[in-house]
């Protein structure tokens, strides 16, 4: 292994003196491969794919042929970030799925909510290709019926920032780039067209590109956005606002406010509206609302009595330690999505997300004085956590691999629930009304927790894996609690009943009944819901699947220089995707929606690119939206949205990068360049007829990219060309006999990732960049799998964009 290490390190630096250039010759042939460096068969595949079927047993004779509603999670935290599929089965039609999952995924979760309301939840480990598992049935106590009381005002109205009235007419116009600044009106100055404030338009069709003035020093003034703002420069807002228009952008460097004196948002993004940053965001003692799509290159501060009200997607760039801030009595309310790789919230702050909200983070963070109030779903995949204080109010749901509280306050409201695969306390109090549930695997370590509830009926606290000695832990279990440790015998008892006092009771296997509600899951549900709300027999309900889950992303990175060798960065077209596919109750797909973002152009070549669907005949697709095909080259297509002259359904994305956001030289490839925010783009697919789901797995997902010309085609080693290839460009080069999108040594020129990938600097490597990818390349992908995760000594991180 050490001599194919070696060999791989060799080629890898012999690679990385390629240049880039258009039109770049060959480079020679690298002397020092030997066959067999890399495995002959090897697929290059960080993903494995398997056949699932779930079995469901009959609940009683009247509820025979209903549906049991199944959800397949690839974690235990259940939230979006791990939702990979929903359906329906019967006793007599189980539910098949042909899933693909990361190659490291050794276990499922497999949700099931019964015709009678009733749900289980059962791991289902991965071993094979083909994972059959059937669901049992349970029984339980008596439903309990709820109280109404809650322990903090339940506020979940009203909380969207209201629309804006925009203007008829406006007061300037600026359709090209001559200077311009932000004023408002002068003393006695008004607005001819009965605007409040002075109204300036950038129109529908025109991009600005020069710089503006928004050092207004006169009356407030705001500026509208029909068209696009492009410039890459700092805004600072003083007196003055930006209003995103539907069908508007804005792409800038940074944003800040000055001096805000009107009750006005200083930025407002209109529903179809977008705005992007490259750099840091501070929202100082201002508004803003987003309701439409709102990109943060770097941190995102909200500051000093600062509001933002998002009602859109809110995305802050998950590279460094880029995070969003929320400080010093500032209020940040959320009825949409989140997406952040951490939030801080400290000094007064306040956070409510609503209803409809979810917050996707890798790690939640609070202290003295904030206040979380929770009413959607909070998904932290690393850790929650607090220090020094703050208070939690959960009405519905937060998952967290860790979650660590340190003189916390917490309340958990009727129907919320609470899940953590390991917990640590200190000095912190979890108050949890009647039918709340707080579910933990390990409790690592604790101390000074009260665990208590003044409620008539029983909430759930309950530990599946190891608790230590409540002896000296100076906790406490009151009211009517039920701690569930399955971990329980007679021998350890007395460790842990010492904490359990009055009405609490300590059990090893639950026996409180905790209804079910859309919150919880109906994870601690034991008896029969009256009214389960799941359908009569023969009705058609609609499910979804994803890769790789509901709210994940997963990452496309291709080299551009084949057949030659490139220099193997990875980064010449990068972009992260998400597949939704929509299907009915037969599993056939009806609907597929492909959501992707371009991360990184590291190529001065002109790469389009698009998607093969192995399994379907072009004359199925009756139609696609969203392509961005610019020039019509290389790729053109039908009155269905797929390209013509091919059997198979090839569907377009775009034709170039520069299509879809301005870039000079390179994007987001040089850590001395300024990251450039770039949008999202959705693609929709609707097929004439019904698509069965096995036909539409990743297997057959054959993304390729078209360099320059059409017939220049670069796919992902395995996947076949289209019939467009031009076949004469692999005569005489130096390709893998088995596979033209291989070198002779086993090097491909693409890869894709189950989550967002972290692509290389410019003529950085991949074996150089991540420590762990040689070994996984020479070992046909056995050691180390994971390779490509922020995990200790997997990164060398100053090769790393």
């Amino acid at each position: 292994m050490k001599t194919k290490l070696l060999i791989l390190t060799t080629i890898s630096l012999a690679l990385f003196s390629c240049v880039k250039l258009k039109d770049n010759p060959a480079p020679p042939e690298d002397p020092s491969i030997v066959d067999g460096a890399i495995p002959n068969n090897f697929d290059w595949k960080t993903i494995k794919t398997f056949d699932l079927t779930v079995n469901v047993e009959p609940v009683n004779a009247s509820l025979a042929n209903d549906h049991h509603i199944i959800k397949v999670y690839n974690s235990p935290l259940l939230s979006k970030a791990s939702l990979i599929a929903t359906g329906a089965a019967r006793p007599d039609n189980p539910f098949t799925l042909k899933i693909s999952v990361s190659s490291p995924t050794e276990t499922i979760y497999i949700h099931q909510t019964k015709p009678n309301g009733l749900a289980t939840l059962t791991p289902v480990t991965v071993n094979s290709q083909t994972v059959n598992t059937t669901l049992t049935k349970s029984s339980g106590e008596e439903p309990i019926t709820l109280q109404s009381d809650i322990f903090g005002p339940n506020v979940v109205a009203s909380l969207e920032y209201p629309d804006l009235t925009m203007p008829s007419e406006f007061d300037q116009i600026i359709n090209d780039n001559s200077s311009a600044q932000i004023l408002g009106f002068n003393t006695g100055e008004s607005s001819a067209h009965g605007n409040t404030y002075k109204s300036y338009l950038i129109p529908e069709g025109f991009t600005r590109t020069s710089s503006i003035d928004f050092g207004n020093y006169l009356e407030h003034a705001v500026l509208y956005v029909k068209g696009s703002l492009n410039i890459n420069a700092n805004v600072s807002l003083n007196k003055a606002s930006i209003v995103i228009m539907s069908g508007g952008s804005v792409n800038i460097k940074g944003l800040s406010t000055g001096v805000i004196t009107e009750w006005f948002p200083a930025i407002y993004v209109e529903e179809g509206g977008s705005i992007n940053t490259s750099s840091a965001i501070n929202v100082h003692d201002a508004v803003f609302v987003n309701k439409g799509t709102f990109v943060s290159g770097k941190k995102l501060t909200v500051n000093t009595n600062g509001e933002f009200y998002n009602d859109g997607i809110l995305t802050v760039a998950n590279s460094g330690s880029n995070d969003m801030l929320i400080t010093n009595s500032a209020y940040v309310v959320n009825t949409a999505t989140i997406n952040a790789p951490k939030i801080s919230v400290s000094s007064n702050a306040t956070v409510t997300n609503a209803e409809n909200g979810v917050i996707n983070v890798e790690e939640w963070y609070q202290t003295n004085g904030t206040e979380l109030s929770n009413h959607g779903e909070i998904a932290a995949t690393v850790k929650f956590g607090n220090s020094g204080g703050g208070t939690i109010y959960n009405y519905c749901k937060i998952t967290s691999e860790l979650s660590d509280i340190q003189s916390l306050t917490a309340y958990l409201e009727s129907g919320s629930i609470w899940i953590s695969q390991q917990f640590k306390a200190n000095n912190s109090e979890i108050n949890m009304y009647g039918g709340s549930m707080f579910l933990t695997g390990e409790i690592e370590s604790i101390y000074g927790l009260d665990v208590t509830s003044p409620s008539p009926n029983y909430s759930l606290f309950k530990v599946t894996g190891d608790i230590p000695n409540l002896t000296w832990a100076a906790s406490s279990f009151t009211g009517k609690v039920e701690l569930v440790f399955t971990g329980l015998t007679a021998a350890n008892r007395p460790l842990y009943e010492i904490a359990v006092s009055g009405d609490a009771i300590l059990t090893d296997v639950q026996t409180q009944d905790i209804p079910g509600t859309d919150c919880n899951g109906s994870l601690g549900q034991l008896e029969e819901d009256d009214d389960p709300g799941t359908g009569e027999p023969g009705s058609e309900p609609v499910f979804e699947s994803y890769f790789p889950s509901q709210s994940g992303w997963g990452t496309y990175a291709f080299e551009d220089l084949w057949p030659s060798k490139g220099d193997y960065d990875l980064n010449d077209m990068v972009f992260k995707f998400r597949v939704t596919y929509i299907s009915n109750s037969s599993n056939e797909v009806t609907q597929m929606i492909l959501d992707y973002n371009i991360l990184a152009v590291g190529a001065t070549k002109t790469a389009g690119v698009a998607v093969q669907l192995d399994n379907v005949q072009a004359s199925n697709i009756a139609s696609v939206t969203g392509q961005t095909l610019g020039s019509g080259a290389p790729f053109s297509v039908g009155s269905n949205g797929t390209e013509p002259g091919v059997n198979l359904a090839v569907i377009p994305l775009f034709n170039s990068a520069k299509d879809l956001v301005s870039y000079p030289g390179f994007l987001n490839t040089i850590l001395t360049s300024d990251y450039i925010s770039t949008p999202m783009e959705q693609i929709v697919v609707t097929f004439n007829s019904p698509v069965d789901q096995s036909l539409l797995t990743m297997d057959a997902f054959n993304m390729f990219i078209s360099i320059d010309e059409r017939g220049k085609e670069i796919h992902l080693p395995g996947y076949s060309p289209t019939s467009k290839f031009n076949t004469e460009l692999t005569a005489g080069r130096s390709l893998h006999p088995n596979d033209i999108f291989k070198y002779n040594d086993g090097m491909m020129w693409g890869l894709m990732f189950p989550v967002e990938f972290s692509h290389p600097i410019e003529k950085a490597s991949i074996t150089e960049a991540y420590t762990h990818f040689s070994s996984w390349a020479t070992s046909g992908g056995t050691q180390y799998p994971d390779w490509y995760q922020d995990k200790e000594g997997y990164r060398n991180n100053a090769l790393i964009f």
